[in-house]
């Protein structure tokens, strides 16, 4: 997520800036992409762990270790 801020939405609000677009309109393009990319991340996250929480419980919520393969 530092990397948002630091490399990728810079450069892409220069771009547009340079392009001829409006600041104001390429600050939209800016937050609409950081908002994407959050959400998307977050919604990543949140499969992984319920995911993670169906695979290695059973039908009463106990921990089921055996299930872990090496």
């Amino acid at each position: 997520m530092a990397a948002i801020g630091l490399v990728f939405l810079p450069g892409m609000m220069t771009g547009q800036i340079l392009a001829g677009v409006e600041p104001a309109d390429a600050v939209k393009y800016q937050l609409l992409i950081m908002f994407l990319i959050a959400g998307g991340t977050g919604l990543g996250t949140l499969t992984a762990v319920l995911g993670g929480a169906h695979l290695l419980t059973d039908h009463r919520h106990r921990l089921r270790l055996d299930r872990i393969s090496r």
